[in-house]
């Protein structure tokens, strides 16, 4: 168990095979309580707002699979489901969001708003790992959230506000959600994949019912206004529909132009195995294209939009099997251009700006280096009242803020530079978010809240920093290619019996 962060410094352009900074930060105790902050997985870590030198860890759970391990953490009171670590004096505090947050979550959606001074937090579980209060729930039982968090990091309070209105009407988990600034008011989030299961369903190997992703959910920022309890909307999608899955990752990329706003949807899993594709949802279309399919699953890691145009991957895992290897990406980040479309390992700090990849500017139109659409038609949203409230399991490391080490192995070969050829279809509408007055009373919700598995928060650019979890290399990855192909899929493990991790 490492009680830590790590520091990479994305001012100065590096390789991850040769010279990557990778400053250990040791975890202390707050300075005014004493209180050391908890040792977690499946939290979620935000960035401040303008000016704030903070970064705030939300939620997480203990982890019970080696409690032998040096520094191991018994779970700590839900009273403090927030902190923040300040990025200057590198000091902890804590923050008691009780009132909002009555238990810790772990294993939700999450996104931030930093112009805003905003994060979100979206469905997740609770188990015996969240708090003390929880410990006799048993091991192989995960109690579902409703509703969302909604934190305030200028002031450290939250609310929670129901999510009555989104698919299945349950629990949500192992989902992601992106905040897109640029529509409405104040902008939207959109939620992509997890799966939903009922609240009487606490089996912790089922992974319940796959949230489609031929029907968008966004919800309208602005509609938090004066009080209310916000909008959740549908848009149905078109294109290259993605199968189902849970833990993938995503990150968005505006056109110059601002004409398209394009999400990156990178891996994940469903039922019969680990997808290694990347598909981009382009807004205000609604319009999927598939960009990319290799030959090396991978799921639970975190996507991070950095520089320009390119994707930073942190941590994950390539089986089912977590205790198979480790990573051959020992520095456990990878690297992808978001707009030629090649895997690597060299960071540029001084790229060239965002350009609408080809495959997507052939499927919603438009000319590079913007990518035009064309004016949506109408089509009345679905309307749902709410009332009420980076997994990046780094290669062979602490999950972020020192949570316990898991060896994972990774099976990613030479990533080619070829893109699949996007099919001729047409974009679906998109109509502007209008406020509407509530329609459905709030119900009353207990802990309706929800999380990732790694932590990860990219600070200002100006001080060209990013913090993640803290890499501890345990077993030597450079046999791992031989030892892989030797196991082959001997390995794999019959999905629907690996628990929900």
């Amino acid at each position: 168990m490492y009680n830590a962060l790590i520091a990479v410094d994305m001012s100065q352009s590096w390789d991850w095979k040769t010279n990557i900074s990778e400053v250990v930060l040791p975890k202390s105790n707050n300075p005014q309580t004493g209180s050391p902050p908890p040792i977690v997985i499946d939290g979620a870590l935000y960035q401040g707002g303008p000016g704030d030198k903070n970064i705030y860890l939300y939620g997480g759970t203990t982890s019970f699979w080696n409690t032998s391990f040096p520094n191991w953490q018994s779970p700590t009171s839900f009273q403090y489901s927030l902190w923040s670590f300040d990025t200057v004096a590198k000091t902890w505090a804590q923050y008691d969001v009780s009132n909002a947050s009555p238990v810790r979550p772990s294993g939700g959606a999450w996104a931030d708003a930093p112009n805003l001074n905003l994060a979100f937090y979206l469905g997740g579980k609770v188990d015996n790992g969240s708090q003390i209060t929880t410990g006799d729930i048993g091991g192989g039982i995960k109690v579902g959230l409703l509703g969302m968090v909604v934190i305030d990091t200028k002031s450290q309070t939250a609310k929670n506000v129901s999510t009555a209105g989104l698919t299945g009407d349950s629990p949500r988990s192992r989902g992601n959600l992106v905040y897109v600034p640029e529509f409405g008011d104040k902008g939207i989030l959109v939620t992509l994949g997890g799966s939903f299961k009922s609240l009487s369903d606490q089996n912790d190997k089922v992974v319940g019912t796959l949230v489609p992703m031929d029907t968008i959910e966004v919800f309208d920022v602005a509609s938090l206004d004066g009080g209310k309890s916000g909008y959740w909307y549908k848009q149905k999608a078109s294109g290259d529909i993605p199968e189902p899955r849970i833990d993938a990752c995503v990150a968005l990329a505006s056109a110059p132009d601002g004409s398209s706003h394009n999400i990156y949807l990178y891996g994940g899993r469903n039922a019969t195995g680990i997808f290694d594709q990347i598909f981009v949802l382009s807004l205000p279309s609604f319009t999927w294209t598939k960009i990319f399919e290799g030959k090396s699953p991978r799921y639970g890691m975190t996507c991070h939009l950095v520089g320009k145009r390119q994707l930073l991957t942190v941590g994950g895992y390539s089986s089912l099997n977590l205790t198979s290897g480790c990573d051959w990406e020992d520095k456990g980040v990878g690297i992808y251009d978001l707009s030629t479309l090649i895997w690597g390992s060299r960071y540029f700090a001084d790229a060239k700006e965002y350009t609408v990849p080809t495959p997507v500017v052939s499927m919603i139109g438009g000319n590079p280096p913007s990518s035009s659409t064309p004016p949506p038609t109408s089509t009345p949203p679905s309307k749902g009242a709410i009332a009420g409230g980076v997994i990046g399991g780094v290669a062979a490391l602490s999950m972020i803020v020192g949570a316990i080490i898991y060896f994972i192995r990774r099976r990613r070969g030479p990533r080619p530079a070829s893109v699949v050829a996007p099919a001729e279809l047409s974009g679906s509408p998109f109509d502007a978010i209008q406020e509407k007055d509530a329609s459905h009373p709030r119900p009353d919700v207990d802990a309706e809240l929800g999380a990732h598995s790694g932590h990860y928060a990219e600070l200002e650019a100006d001080r060209g920093v990013e913090i993640m979890g803290y890499t501890q290399k345990s077993v030597d990855a450079k046999d791992e290619k031989d030892e892989r192909d030797k196991k082959g899929k001997a390995e794999e493990q019959d999905y629907k019996d690996v628990p929900m991790i």
